[in-house]
């Protein structure tokens, strides 16, 4: 049963959160009115480091859940998501990594589920964790269990290594011994993340021309630009590129993508192509080519990282130019250090994007360096771009960026045979971006240090944004010191010797800290400056007037001479938080304005909260872990017993988990809240009791049903975001005892609490059958072959089954326990399975308590262990290891791949933790929903997640599980309104989806995957935003195309796979017969489509040919239609549908007549239709034959004859009395047999 093992759910605990934060990095803002691919579902497996695997699901909405992977062991978790702009990310993190997390020792991105999805390094794509391991400058590298070295970088104190994900436990293992330090030497252990790359009128509009003729043309600098590559055949890039270096394992510098050819050119490109129209910033300077991005646009933290050390150091580049970023850092991480190191080691200048999030707090790494000329964009009427990143910088506060340019429409060359943006023609490319501004901003740097060949980056940096305009009523946040004023940085004579001023006042000093701002006048004659320090909030409240103090209200810098102002900064002056502005320095006449850019954050009061628990013996106990939510700011924090938070005055939610040790079984679990606990200006310390906790317990009158999936959920409102922060445990039915509670008296409104079941046979069951029976937990083995078993075996023990102890037993036959060591492989573990089956062994039970290699991770195509293996799990696995060792002991095992029932049920309740928790469902009462599963096999059953709405939200257990192949059951749900899901594993066929309203007692009947799956526009689809639409539709003048191609009768809408990319094919538009577009994915695209009269012609197709794949392989798809000429609305779509009376096999009879019904629908109306044919091919297209149509009301009957065996393909055209046509063809639309 490849791909869908379920271990046990012991004790998962899940907290999820959401903070506002803003859009993806270093790109430009999708289109409006974008969705997810097709419809449907998409799920996938993620291997974290710690060697855990974990579920990710992304719904039609574009919205995420994560949870334990079915196929994991048991264990905790705490998680949480940021929402980005139109991005959520959710992190999970394993409570085994929390305090290392917490301590920042390992990158919390390396949790960052949704990331890493999105970075493709699920386990579909990658069979290795792509990690950064920090050891300090002039450290050399250790050597790190289960991991392979693939770049050292021992000046920047950082090695790249893969971790092998089928032995990351034992990595793992290897450097997380101490608690909250790592072992082994590395300092801090981060993701290898994967970073993505983020003119005729915008040159001028900086002031080049005027520098240029002023001789600062760039000549004699040169600037590195670290991207994609460049057209080495480029007219406008001819003789510029004097060195190159391709680190992104292509092999040259060609760019294939088209982004660091426009960055370059912007740069220095000479223009030649236009005639010098779209002329760079800097045409004289000398250009150094570093390919670190691959022709994806995106490329390793590692390479990014090689790249910066070869342009600062081999390269001698006096600027580094790098339009790309990450995620929104408070400038710690590694490229930002590395940004650090070069320009204090050589001077450099690293002039890099901000990003493109379009919201605050969120400049991505590495632009948060200290050291880093942060750019963000403006456009060419002086506006900022809507797209661009905004500080201040997350945590500290500080400036970021540190200055703007032209980054909206910014025409420059386009790379030979590429379609990155607008083209202009065959030379040129309009784009948009940070990554546009940031080589307005590098050229810009190229003619200063041309200018002045003494200086290196400090001065540059404050040269430029001292010098920097006015951005409009932008503020410090948004443009730094505004925008890039080349006339006035090459004409004036003073300056700042600080690009900006930031500060962190630390509660709870009192302590004032005083700030240098010191004036260089490199003129003859003494100036006078008068200042002005003018701060604000976020909200545009002026600073406490005694925040921020000036020296002097003027300075006087004498000729050839410097004069020091002096900032006090004074904490406690008033309301705390976040203010920044400028630090304006001008003369009587204007003639000379130094801005300087300041921040200022004054942390709020901070006092401690420890928190203390006792188990159900009324023992203090360490076993459990507890968070903290800020209901008004939402921020969190992850505890222990006895940790200390430091947290800001307010009301917080405090929830978590004791777990009391139970001799022999998994230790009870006890949940508990104080849903609106008071932290006031005090410390304080708290302590929660396990015994007051209620028992949980639920249980339906079939007996057979007591598998499955049990979540609890603690939910908690906050104040500043529309999404709940929740708290989830996931437990196995059959082993684990739960309690619940809420502080004695405390109700929240915003408070809620539900239990989640689904109950249903246990996929495997074993029994300790001797002087005492009893069930232990137990689990398939990677690799292991997973029969359909029901037998008794004796048991013997088989020590760690090394041949000297499998010498001592007669194995022949038996069960055989082993007791492995917990740093084992499972390569060793594969090696002592073997054994055993030389020794004449039938089965296998591998204990190996303290391992963290040996967990779940399946994806192999044939079992590697030699004999059927189960591992034995913690306590329960300790007793039947000890049962085995005292001998007379029989193992009773009864395995399933899948189940003969199935419960879900749903017990939500609001304000706090019922007093009543058990509950005992019978049958009868439930609503009964016949299912019919005409997917997938016995080893590959459909697998179904199911939601209910319910706190004002979708809960559900978390979990997809498999259901049934080929086949019907009757489903048991609790009242409410449910959304079904299903699909194949891992969603890499997408999956359908329906909504039910369900009553007790009522029944109810759905049919999945019924052939023919056709093309067909159900109802409406939704955007990243949450907003529906139609599938097919204009929305202003673009025509935004998804196509669910594999949609059944019933309407469950699914698309191709652009994740996972099992599906090939393309879309086309074409208007009055000419061609729009083409985009190279299989029922997507956006189009250009003004709002006229004219005729289009939409086609589109897709070949999905894999094995688990036997029906609709090929489909095809030609319309023809007019558009209302309005700005939003729906295309006028034709679908031709066909629902032939199918087995659940989706087979149909052979040797005679078959008829079967057709229909004809349009997406945005009932059609009215003039013409109808329906052609059947039995070879797969090669021929065809008309069927016999016949009127039936509104639909058709086809009927054909049938052949004895093989697959019925389809051909349909109709046009309606509007004059819209389809053109459409399925290929193996059913099977014949």
């Amino acid at each position: 049963m490849r791909g869908h093992r379920r271990g046990i759910l012991a004790g998962v605990a899940v907290l999820v959160a959401s903070v506002g934060m803003g859009v993806p990095a270093s790109a430009a803002p999708p289109a409006q009115g974008t969705h997810t691919d097709g419809g449907g579902t998409s799920r996938f497996q993620v291997t974290l480091v710690t060697g855990h695997q974990v579920e990710a699901v992304r719904d039609v909405s574009g919205r995420w859940s994560v949870g334990l992977a079915p196929s994991g062991p048991a264990t905790q978790y705490s998680t949480f998501s940021k929402q980005r702009g139109k991005t959520t990310d959710v992190y999970l993190v394993p409570r085994a990594a929390a305090a290392l997390v917490q301590a920042g020792v390992v990158d919390r991105e390396l949790f960052n589920v949704t990331g890493l999805v999105r970075q493709q390094f699920d386990d579909k794509h990658t069979k290795t964790v792509p990690l950064l391991v920090e050891y300090g400058q002039g450290v050399a590298a250790a050597a790190l269990e289960g991991a392979k070295v693939e770049r050292a970088m021992p000046t920047l104190g950082f090695t790249a290594v893969a971790e092998d994900k089928a032995n990351a436990g034992r990595f793992w293992a290897s450097i997380a011994r101490n608690g909250s330090a790592l072992s082994g030497g590395p300092k801090k252990v981060w993701l290898n993340a994967r970073f993505t790359a983020n003119l005729d009128q915008s040159v001028p509009q900086i002031g080049a021309p005027t520098a240029w003729q002023a001789g600062h043309t760039g000549k004699g600098v040169t600037v590195a630009v670290l991207d994609t590559g460049y057209d080495t055949g480029h007219p406008d890039l001819a003789g510029k590129v004097t060195q190159s270096k391709d680190f992104s394992g292509k092999g040259n510098v060609q760019d294939g993508h088209g982004h660091g050819t426009h960055v370059a050119s912007t740069v220095a490109g000479s223009g030649a192509a236009s005639g010098g129209k779209y002329k760079g910033v800097a045409p004289d300077a000398s250009l150094a080519v570093g390919k670190v991005l691959d022709d994806g646009g995106s490329g390793s933290l590692d390479d990014i990282l090689a790249g910066m050390e070869w342009a600062s150091g081999e390269a001698k580049a006096k600027v580094v130019n790098l339009s790309l970023g990450s995620y929104p850092t408070d400038g710690t991480d590694p490229a930002s250090q590395v940004v650090n190191t070069l320009t204090a080691r050589d001077g450099t200048l690293f002039v890099i994007a901000a990003g493109n999030y379009g919201s605050d707090e969120a400049v991505s790494s590495p632009a948060a360096a200290d050291s880093a000329l942060a750019v963000g964009s403006i456009t060419k009427g002086n506006e900022l771009s809507e797209f661009s990143s905004r500080g201040p910088r997350v945590i500290d506060g500080a400036v970021k960026p540190e200055i703007a340019a032209p980054g909206s429409d910014i025409v420059a060359a386009r790379a030979k045979d590429t379609n990155l943006g607008g083209n202009v023609d065959e030379n040129y490319a309009r784009l948009s971006g940070t990554s546009m501004a940031t080589p307005h901003t590098a050229g810009a740097a190229a003619l200063l240090a041309q200018q002045h060949p003494d200086w290196q980056a400090a001065k540059l940096k404050a040269a430029l944004v001292g010098t920097a305009a006015a951005v409009g009523d932008n503020g410090v946040n948004a443009v730094g010191g505004g925008r890039v004023d080349l006339v006035r940085a090459t004409t004036q004579a003073v300056r700042a010797e600080q690009a900006t001023v930031n500060s962190y006042l630390r509660w709870p000093s009192t302590a004032v800290d005083q700030r240098k701002v010191t004036y260089t006048n490199d003129s003859s004659t003494p100036v006078t400056l008068k200042l002005d320090l003018a701060l604000r909030d976020k909200t545009g409240a002026v600073a406490p007037a005694k925040l921020a103090k000036l020296s002097a209200a003027t300075v006087t810098v004498p000729a050839k001479g410097k004069a020091d102002v002096t900032l006090t900064l004074t904490p406690r002056a008033g309301t705390p938080g976040v203010y920044s502005g400028l630090l304006s320095a001008t003369t009587a006449d204007n003639a000379v304005k130094v801005r300087t850019p300041v921040a200022v954050q004054d942390e709020s009061e901070r006092y401690d909260l420890t928190i203390n628990l006792k188990d159900r013996t009324g023992a203090a106990t360490t076993q459990g872990h507890f968070s903290a939510i800020n209901l008004d700011t939402g921020a969190w924090a992850f505890g222990t017993p006895g940790d200390k938070l430091r947290l800001p005055p307010g009301t917080y939610a405090v929830g978590g988990d004791i777990e009391t040790p139970r001799a022999g079984q998994l230790p009870s679990h006890t949940l508990f809240t104080n849903q609106a606990f008071k932290l006031g200006k005090a410390n304080k310390s708290v302590t929660f009791e396990a015994k007051e906790g209620k028992r949980v317990a639920i249980s339906v009158d079939q007996p057979e049903a007591r598998g499955g999936v049990w979540t609890s959920r603690f939910q908690y409102k906050v104040k500043t975001t529309a999404y709940p922060y929740t708290e989830s445990w996931g437990f196995d039915p059959r082993f684990n005892e739960v309690y619940a509670f809420s502080a004695r008296g405390v109700t929240s409104a915003g408070f809620g609490y539900a239990d989640n079941l689904r109950l249903e046979q246990p996929e495997l069951e074993l029994f300790g059958e001797g002087s005492q029976s009893f069930e232990t937990v137990a689990f398939w083995l990677r690799g292991s072959a997973t029969p359909v078993l029901d037998e008794r075996l004796p048991v013997v023990h088989g020590g760690a089954g090394t041949p000297e102890d499998l010498a001592k037993i007669d194995a022949r036959g038996k069960f055989v326990v082993l007791e492995l060591s917990g740093d084992l492989t499972y390569e060793e573990a594969y090696e002592r399975i073997a054994a055993v089956k030389q020794a004449g062994g039938k089965f296998v039970g591998l204990l190996a308590v303290e391992s963290a290699a040996l967990l779940a991770l399946d994806d192999d195509e044939e079992p590697l262990a030699a004999l059927p293996t189960v591992q034995l799990y913690e306590e329960p696995g300790k007793r039947f290891a000890a049962a085995a060792k005292a001998g007379g002991l029989t193992a009773r095992f009864i395995t399933r791949n899948s189940s003969k029932h199935r419960y879900e049920l749903s017990y939500p309740a609001e304000g706090k933790v019922p007093a009543t928790l058990v509950r005992q469902e019978k049958t009868a009462n439930l609503a009964a929903v016949r299912m019919a599963y005409y997917e997938g096999t016995e080893a590959e059953p459909p697998i179904s997640s199911a939601w209910v709405e319910a706190l004002g939200t979708e809960i559900g257990t978390q979990w997809g599980l498999p259901t049934v192949a080929k086949a019907e059951r009757t489903e048991y749900y609790t009242p409410g309104k449910w959304r079904l899901t299903v699909g194949s594993w891992w969603g890499i066929a997408g999956e359908g989806q329906e909504r039910l309203t369900l009553e007790r007692g009522k029944s109810y009947r759905v049919e999945w995957g019924a052939s023919v799956l056709a093309p067909a526009f159900p109802g409406v689809t939704t955007n990243e935003l949450g907003n529906d639409h139609p599938w097919v539709w204009r929305q202003y003048e673009l025509l935004d195309v998804t196509v669910p191609f594999f949609t059944d009768p019933s309407g469950h809408a699914r698309g191709a796979d652009t994740w996972n990319g099992s599906d090939t094919g393309t879309t086309t538009l074409y208007r009055d017969g000419k061609l729009v577009g083409t985009q190279n994915s299989p029922g997507r695209g956006v189009f250009v489509a003004p709002i006229d009269d004219s005729t289009y012609r939409l086609t589109t197709d897709v070949t999905r040919d894999q094995p688990w794949w036997p029906t609709s392989t090929k489909i095809t798809a030609d319309w023809t239609f007019k558009l209302p000429q309005s700005r939003n609305t729906a295309a006028p779509l034709l679908t031709v549908g066909y629902r032939p009376q199918v087995s659940l096999a989706n087979t149909t009879p052979g040797s005679g007549e078959f008829t079967f019904p057709v229909t004809v629908t349009r997406q945005d109306a009932a059609p009215t239709i003039t013409t109808l044919t329906v052609d059947i091919s039995y070879d797969d297209g090669t021929t065809w034959t008309p069927t016999r149509l016949t009127r039936d009301g509104a639909s058709w009957k086809a009927t054909v004859t049938h052949p004895p065996t093989g697959f019925a393909s389809l051909r349909a055209k109709a046009t309606d009395t509007t004059g819209n046509t389809v053109d459409q063809t399925v290929i193996r639309a059913y099977q014949i047999r």
